[in-house]
């Protein structure tokens, strides 16, 4: 009989509704940067491949969720550029490490027994954290050393994505997904400057229900 009971807590506790999902993620960004430098449009620059990591909570709010999160991410260029002195072509790496915060609204698209797809939308704010400025000629500790005043410490921008959830059995779940974000605000504190921050993210995700 007790091993009844246990069996029937479990099937009961299992049964329950799910009022969130706690969700952790990891993948990739290909970024680069589009605007203006000096009222000159910057075009055809580089994409600079860079890691990211978060942690999200899904809440369910009348058939949609909203999803709010907390994450690490890697955002610049890379591209080569001619050198005024040598007239040599330098490659150079801008990196970018954000602390970004999601506040998205999860919409179900289409949903087949375990399998769901969702788009996802809304705003995404990044916090610079840290840039460095890789190149031929650049010492360690000149990096980012006379770009960094000139560039914001916040960033803003608009994302939507397709996410492909599937259920691993129980509250557990694993899925896949592609974003795509586009910067808002220049994050040039230079008034002549319109720089923005563009993203492509796929990354892996595993999430549980919480009840």
């Amino acid at each position: 009989m007790k091993t009844l009971r246990i069996v029937a807590t479990i099937l009961a506790l299992t049964a329950l509704p799910v009022e969130g999902q706690l969700e952790f993620s990891a993948g990739m960004n290909l970024s680069d940067i589009t605007g203006s430098l000096g009222g000159t449009d910057i075009e055809n620059l580089g994409n600079r491949a860079g890691m990211v990591f978060g942690i999200d909570l899904v809440i369910p709010m009348g058939g949609v969720g909203l999803n709010l999160g907390a994450g690490w991410a890697q955002r610049g260029v890379e591209d080569f550029l001619t050198n005024p002195g040598t007239a040599e072509e330098v490659a150079v790496l801008l990196d970018l490490r954000y602390i970004e915060v999601p506040v998205h609204i999860r919409v179900p698209v289409v949903s087949s027994g375990p399998v769901s797809l969702n788009l996802v939308l809304g705003p995404t704010f990044g916090f610079k954290i840290g840039c460095d400025v890789v190149a031929a000629g650049l010492s360690p500790d000149q990096r980012c050393a006379g770009l960094a005043p000139d560039l914001k410490k916040t960033d803003i921008g608009a994302t939507a994505g397709l996410g492909l959830s599937f259920s691993l059995g129980g509250i557990i779940y694993a899925g896949f997904d592609v974003r795509a974000t586009t910067g808002m605000t220049s994050i040039s504190n230079v008034s002549a400057n319109s720089l923005k921050n563009r993203t492509f993210t796929a990354q892996t995700h595993i999430g549980f229900g919480i009840f």
